[in-house]
């Protein structure tokens, strides 16, 4: 099952981008989990330690908990073999020989918590409320390639601003091509919908080995990482990317928008206790760090902040069978 696993692995790895982008920059977060596509509760807690921030006396911290839910909706699959000998090559006759359709439709609900320590304001702690529901899906077309899209719709507000919540929107589509077990490419366009402001960003990403143990992946223009894999149980990620968040917050007794912005290196650690119980171990430093509010006249919008590590820690309860495992044992029966 080598091939379900980086099918669904990119997949994941692109379907972050919409789940969890709520900046002006779409956001990738890097999952890396083959089990996207099943049935799942993920939950994790992170915690940025202290920074100080540049311009201004005080210091930054954030402490998160996130779960999410996901569960199937539609799945659809069938494979017929009918022999054709208009082509004698081996390749061609299993190409042309073999009918197979697929597609699969699940609903996502997330949640998260959210607190930031904001050191230069007369109350620092502030609480972040976010949730989000959506569908996600995918389907393979006549060429065998794997189109996939996602849309989802997100409260991302402090709890003093929860009743003038302003909702969000995002949706993405692209298309993957396969050359190898562990080789592919992908592109598409995604957009996300926030007060007003609708930000189009298109990407271009892959897959390419290095050795048997090891792979790069890369999602341009936010996200490069390299994965290391010496048994079924144990996946090590190391890599560089961008992360972030925009939430609504109260600011001078006002509504405003505040975006979030972090450059970051990290290694992650996964580990499979079981077929359905998954943990994994995140250290990363954070190189750059920006908090913006929406423009106020006479007032400070831009505060930078220092570097500073954080951590995360999370385990995935999966539930029953892939999709893709679905689909192989019905090829297999036909």
């Amino acid at each position: 099952m080598k091939t379900t696993t980086y099918i669904v692995s990119k997949l994941a790895f692109l379907l972050s981008l919409i789940l969890f982008s709520n900046i002006k920059a779409q956001t990738f977060e890097v999952e890396q989990i083959e089990q996207l596509f099943r049935p799942r509760i993920r939950l994790e807690s992170k915690y940025v330690f202290d920074s100080n921030f540049k311009d201004t006396v005080g210091v930054y911290n954030q402490k998160e908990i996130n779960s999410v839910f996901t569960f199937p909706i539609k799945t659809k699959f069938s494979a017929d073999v009918k022999l054709d000998l208009s082509s004698l090559k081996i390749k061609d006759i299993l190409k042309n020989s073999v009918r197979f359709k697929a597609s699969q439709t699940l609903g996502v609900l997330r949640f998260t918590g959210r607190q930031l320590n904001l050191g230069y304001d007369s109350l620092p702690q502030k609480n972040i409320i976010n949730a989000t529901a959506g569908l996600m899906g995918l389907r393979l077309t006549k060429k065998y390639r794997v189109q996939f899209y996602s849309a989802t719709v997100t409260i991302a507000e402090q709890d003093k601003t929860i009743k003038n919540a302003s909702p969000r929107a995002s949706a993405l589509f692209g298309q993957l091509h396969l050359r190898g077990i562990k080789r592919n490419f992908f592109y598409g366009v995604a957009a996300t919908y926030s007060d007003g402001l609708l930000i189009p960003a298109p990407f271009f990403g892959g897959s390419e080995p290095i050795g048997k143990k090891f792979i790069f992946n890369y999602t341009l223009p936010v996200q490069i990482n390299i994965q290391y894999k010496d048994d079924k149980k144990t996946l090590i990620t190391v890599g560089a990317g961008f992360d972030g968040y925009r939430n609504g917050i109260l600011y001078l007794a006002k509504r405003k928008n505040l975006n979030y912005y972090a450059g970051l290196t990290y290694a992650n650690f996964r580990y499979k206790f079981s077929k359905s119980l998954i943990g994994r171990v995140e250290c990363g430093y954070i190189f750059y760090q920006q908090m913006q509010y929406s423009k106020t006249e006479g007032v400070p919008t831009k505060y930078g902040i220092n570097p500073s590590p954080y951590v995360q820690v999370g385990f995935s309860v999966l539930f029953g069978k892939t999709f893709w495992e679905k689909v192989f044992e019905n090829v297999i029966k036909n």
